[in-house]
């Protein structure tokens, strides 16, 4: 259910007292300024939103000598990051985007009113506003319906969004992941017509949204668009035969790493190419390594009573236990190797300071 009231979501956001300042400053000299965006929508949803976003009438160059500290990062794109109290908040004009040239930005942008700008976001439940001086919500494109509904559906043509962007369509992946929301028909038929144009996206941008998917709640939900969309053949064809009920088996992972490793042991994949190919750092290789070997042979028929307990004494003791938990059937072997390594540790004294407790167990799936 969908309430007003959780709009204090943002009133409680630690960002909030200085993003109030900036709204009413540019009301002031009477500008219109409201929250925009992702903020709005994680509150309506019962979220704590992650930043704090304004969409305003006044230009750039009135938002650089209005507040005396600012950065012009976004000019071009009509954002002014302005700093207030130590937080960092991005000012963006109301806008219309010229033709995206690039698959990624527009060539040129008019400065607008709010409606319009309103039409030229990406998702409905993204085209949100408040005033949090009225309490007021300002929806253009039914984004508020489309939240009632869970539905992830774009701002007009769909296939006209993906085209102009076409990390859009890996977004709308992770949105699926992140809120659980199902994806509407034109938005999967667009995407489903438009995947390969996936290949023109750098490799540092579907990482990050990868990233993103991967410790999403949903993430199940998000694996089943990724392959209903055909989107995973253009970057990353290895999870063709995953089963997406494999992802319930594991207890709750302990980062993008972890989930990764997961799914490449279920295919059997080496996972080496594609995080190459992602151009993922030297130390997200080294992690994924050091589970997959920690848990492959953590569960080999012939480790050794004191080589599993070094696996446990590792500083990957709790991905390694998330991958155990989900890819053995017998979660009992699990909890014997636990109370074996606890044995060695104990009479070695190698125990270390602190290790787990009961609620962490719990955490990894292990009854206690």
């Amino acid at each position: 259910m969908i309430c007003r009231q959780r709009l204090a979501r943002i009133h409680d956001h630690k960002a909030f007292k200085a993003s109030l300042s900036i709204i009413q400053r540019l009301r002031e000299q009477g500008f219109e300024a409201v929250f925009a965006g992702g903020c709005v929508r994680d509150s309506l949803l019962g979220f704590q939103p992650k930043d704090i976003d304004i969409a305003t009438s006044a230009t750039p160059a009135v938002v650089e000598k209005t507040f005396s500290h600012t950065l012009g990062v976004g000019r071009d794109f009509g954002t002014i990051i302005v700093v207030e109290d130590e937080e960092n908040i991005e000012v963006t004009t109301y806008r219309i985007d010229g033709p995206y040239t690039n698959g990624r930005h527009p060539s040129h942008v008019k400065f607008s009113g709010i409606e319009e700008d309103a039409k030229r976001r990406d998702f409905t439940i993204n085209a949100l506003y408040y005033c949090p001086l009225k309490g007021e919500i300002f929806d253009y494109v039914g984004g508020v319906k489309d939240l009632h509904a869970r539905v992830l559906r774009t701002v007009g043509c769909a296939q006209d969004r993906f085209h102009e962007d076409r990390l859009r369509m890996l977004r709308a992946v992770r949105f699926v992941a992140q809120l659980g929301f199902s994806l509407d028909s034109s938005a999967l038929a667009a995407i489903k017509n438009l995947h390969l144009e996936m290949r023109s996206v750098s490799a540092e941008r579907i990482l990050n949204e990868v990233k993103k998917l991967l410790i999403a709640p949903h993430l199940r939900d998000g694996l089943r668009c990724l392959l209903n969309t055909h989107l995973y053949e253009v970057f990353w064809p290895e999870i063709a035969g995953v089963d997406i009920e494999i992802v319930n088996r594991f207890p709750k992972f302990t980062g993008w790493e972890n989930a990764f490793a997961a799914l490449m042991i279920h295919v059997s994949a080496d996972p080496e190419p594609r995080l190459r190919a992602w151009k993922a750092s030297r130390e997200s290789l080294r992690k994924v390594h050091e589970q997959i070997r920690g848990v492959t042979r953590l569960l080999a028929p012939d480790a050794r009573r004191a080589e599993r307990a070094r696996i446990l004494g590792a500083d990957s003791f709790a991905d390694v236990l998330v991958l155990a938990s989900g890819l053995s059937k017998n979660q009992h072997r699990i909890d014997g190797y636990i109370g074996e390594y606890l044995t060695v540790a104990e009479r070695t004294g190698c125990l270390p300071e602190p290790f787990v407790n009961g609620d962490d167990l719990m955490h990894f799936g292990v009854e206690t």
